[in-house]
C-alpha cells in the first residue's frame, strides 16, 4: 500500500512538471523562434509482487505465490524540444533574418556563444547587428558588422553593405550605381535536438557538444521574416487537460491509500 503511495507521488510531481512547461510554452507562443518544451517520461524499474501463504504441507512452511507486476513511479530525465520549423512571418524590416533551413545563428554572450532560431536583430548605433537582448551576431569572422542600414542578407547567409555612387550619363543626366561590398556571412551551426539546453526561459540555448557548421548548400537565410514559435496551442490545451486529469487521479489514489492505512490502524488494529 506503501508503495503506491509513492507511486502515485511521483506521477503528480511529474504532473506537476508537465503543467509548468505547458504554461510556459504558452507564455512564449508569440515569442520568434521559440522551440515548444516536452519532457520524455521514463518508469522506474518494475517489481515482480509476491504474497506469502501457508504451505498446503505439513511442514509448517510458507509458500510465495507470484502476484504480477507492480509498477514504481515515473520521472522525467530528459527534457525535448521541438525542431519543427514554425512560420515565417515577414516583417519587411531589414535586420529581421530567418532560417528556412535547419540550424542557428550564433550569438555571443557574457556566459560564451548561444545559438538561437529568433532572428529578430537591430543594428547599435556603431553599425554592430545585435539581438533584442543586446547580443552580438557572430558571423565566420566574429561579430557582424559595421553595417550599413541598408545592407543585404543572401540566401547563403552572406551579408554585404549597399554602397550607392551617382555616374553621370553621356546625355548629362546622371544616375545611382548600388555596389555590394561583402562584410562577412552569417555563421550557422547544426545542433542535434538531445544536444540542446535552453538558457534560462528564452529562444537562446546552449549544445551540450560542440555544434557542427551547416553544409553551405543547405543554408536559406531570408531577410525580412522572422520565423514564429513552432508552439502548437491546441495541442497544448488537450495536453494540459490529460496532464489535469492524470494529477486528479494520481490524487484519488493517494487519497484511497491514505484511507486504507487509517482504517488498517484504527479499525483493524484494535482487533
Amino acid at each position: 500500500m506503501i508503495r503506491g503511495l509513492y507511486t502515485a507521488a511521483s506521477g503528480m510531481v511529474l504532473n506537476n512538471r508537465q503543467s509548468s512547461t505547458i504554461k510556459q510554452n504558452i507564455e512564449n507562443i508569440f515569442t520568434p523562434g521559440y522551440r515548444m518544451e516536452s519532457e520524455k517520461i521514463t518508469s522506474f524499474p518494475r517489481m515482480l509482487v509476491h504474497r506469502l501463504s501457508p504451505s498446503s504441507s505439513e511442514t509448517n512452511s510458507v509458500e510465495n505465490t507470484p502476484l504480477g507486476i507492480m509498477g514504481t513511479g515515473v520521472y522525467s530525465p530528459q527534457t525535448f524540444y521541438s525542431v519543427e520549423m514554425g512560420k515565417l512571418r515577414e516583417t519587411c524590416g531589414n535586420t529581421d533574418l530567418a532560417l528556412n533551413s535547419p540550424g542557428y545563428f550564433v550569438v555571443e554572450t557574457l556566459q560564451g556563444e548561444r545559438y538561437t532560431r529568433n532572428g529578430h536583430f537591430e543594428l547599435d548605433a556603431s553599425g554592430m547587428l545585435r539581438t533584442a537582448g543586446g547580443n552580438l551576431v557572430l558571423g565566420e569572422n566574429g561579430p557582424l558588422g559595421p553595417l550599413s542600414p541598408n545592407f543585404r542578407v543572401r540566401e547563403d547567409g552572406t551579408v554585404a553593405n549597399i554602397e550607392i555612387t551617382t555616374v553621370d550619363n553621356e546625355d548629362g543626366t546622371t544616375r545611382e550605381v548600388e555596389t555590394e561590398v561583402v562584410v562577412d556571412k552569417l555563421r550557422i551551426v547544426l545542433i542535434p535536438p538531445e544536444d540542446l539546453e535552453r538558457d534560462g526561459l528564452t529562444s537562446l540555448f546552449r549544445a551540450a557538444n560542440q555544434p557542427l557548421p551547416a553544409p553551405q548548400g543547405d543554408i536559406a537565410v531570408i531577410q525580412g521574416f522572422v520565423e514564429e514559435s513552432n508552439v502548437d496551442l491546441n495541442a497544448q490545451m488537450v495536453k494540459m487537460l490529460e496532464v489535469m486529469r492524470s494529477y486528479a487521479a494520481n490524487q484519488k489514489v493517494i487519497q484511497t491509500g491514505d484511507n486504507l492505512m487509517q482504517k488498517a490502524a484504527n479499525e483493524i488494529g484494535k482487533v
